[in-house]
């Protein structure tokens, strides 16, 4: 997609959103809508058709992004799982709650989790009478103190570390994990298949009242397993934290396409149950793919970086009726944005929840004055990262990079040189920003 592509896409969603308010607000008519929110695993900007991947095929995907709107400036809080999905399910920075790095399965990180008084999204839902069900990955505490019935959801079935097995649910550190709530479970089946099946039987058991699904996917983190692969790990065993399999990209192709065939159904089951038009389904990644397997697009870096790559990622908001068909917008969002906006979308009130960081994003298809030039900040380990507008500061390695991103979002013409005073004007905003969270930090990122 070319900058000038986009900028035109944005002023023609500026111009979609003056249709009529009938359309644009309907949902304030309607009973309150459900919330389905899916999250692919280390999925780059490139992996899926919508995106421009013309060897993974996902047509779920694109056809929920032609019908809906399509983000081509979306990011990750953070370049990695646990800060991210913090980020999110509190709709503050992480730093705020601790959670800067990752959740490890073996050191002292395993006893580190989300304290259960951070207010999520979940809490908000559920006291405005919301059914709340989380499926799939949470990697926010391994002890059951953290477990996510005790942050909000009123069921939760999956795992609670970065990753596991597809088919045995053993974790990398050779420890079952799969959970109902705060038992662990056995349960056969392919770890996207049962995500995707528990999604369905939790639609279909709440259609008759407000729900919120947060469907939290492994795909397509590794280990690099298909659906008919064997499972590889177990107690007692040698295995590798990436699979076996040699053809690691074929295998990451196959994981992908089973998520969309998964998605599909969960949409075909809202539409069957005649919810399409009171649903809010989005979709996006928590941080950008891993470069030997996976495709960031044009960007540069990939997982783990504050380059674009690693946290610049696929997002698609679908709420047909509301979300006018075939949108695209630049203005930059993230991952603690969705939070405020849910909050928004089902008429909860802010009572009890502490300020957010992150901003409600439903201007975006309900009118045209929204500001999109607010300020983002990343931090992880030796890297920091600042937009404004066009304007990103990097600082990798102590070494400060300056960028136009609407002309340059492969970041490829540094620009610290012939913009001094803008870099330092960003540097401050920066330590602005870190002085305000930092202090909250608990978990070390080293």
């Amino acid at each position: 997609m070319s900058t000038q592509t986009t900028r035109r896409d944005f002023i023609r969603t500026a111009f979609a959103c003056l249709i009529p308010i009938s359309i644009g607000c309907s949902w304030k008519q309607s009973r309150k809508p459900n919330i389905i929110l899916i999250m692919a695993d280390d999925l780059g900007y490139g992996d899926i058709g919508c995106y421009g991947s013309d060897t993974i095929k996902t047509p779920h995907l694109d056809a929920l992004a032609k019908g809906g709107l399509l983000f081509t400036d979306y990011y990750a809080n953070a370049p990695v799982c646990s800060p991210t999905r913090a980020a999110l399910l509190t709709g503050r920075y992480q730093q705020r709650s601790g959670l800067e790095g990752v959740i490890y399965v073996r050191g002292e990180t395993r006893q580190t989790g989300m304290d259960p008084s951070e207010i999520t999204f979940a809490n908000g839902l559920k006291n405005n009478g919301y059914a709340t069900g989380l499926f799939g990955k949470w990697h926010l505490g391994y002890r059951k103190k953290y477990n996510p019935v005790h942050q909000g959801f009123d069921e939760f079935k999956g795992y609670v570390s970065g990753n596991i097995d597809y088919h045995s649910h053993y974790d990398n550190a050779g420890i079952f994990d799969w959970w109902h709530n705060l038992e662990q479970v056995k349960e056969e089946g392919y770890c996207t298949d049962l995500i995707t099946r528990h999604t369905i039987a939790f639609i279909k058991k709440h259609k008759d009242r407000p729900f919120c699904a947060y469907v939290p996917y492994e795909t397509p983190h590794c280990p690099y397993q298909g659906p008919k692969d064997e499972p590889e790990r177990f107690p007692d065993t040698d295995f590798t934290y990436e699979g076996k399999r040699p053809d690691q990209k074929n295998a990451y192709k196959e994981m992908i396409e089973s998520m969309d065939a998964g998605i599909g159904h969960i949409v075909k089951t809202v539409t069957d149950l005649g919810l399409e038009k009171e649903t809010f389904i989005f979709f996006c990644s928590d941080n950008g793919a891993v470069g030997k397997v996976g495709s960031n697009g044009s960007l540069r870096g990939q997982k783990g970086s504050l380059w674009e790559g690693g946290i610049r990622v696929p997002a698609i908001a679908y709420w047909p009726g509301t979300i006018p068909a075939n949108l695209k917008t630049d203005v930059p969002a993230m991952s603690m944005d969705l939070f405020p906006t849910l909050l928004a979308l089902t008429r909860t009130s802010h009572e009890g929840i502490p300020p957010l960081d992150g901003i409600d994003f439903t201007p975006l298809w309900t009118q045209t004055r929204f500001d999109p030039h607010r300020t983002l900040f990343w931090r992880y380990r030796n890297q920091k990262a600042v937009r404004q507008g066009k304007w990103k500061l990097l600082i990798n390695h102590d070494k400060p990079h300056l960028f136009d991103l609407f002309k340059d979002p492969q970041e490829a013409q540094d620009l610290i040189d012939q913009h001094p005073q803008v870099a330092a004007e960003l540097h401050d905003q920066l330590d602005a920003w870190e002085t305000d969270v930092l202090h909250r930090v608990e978990l070390k990122t080293t």
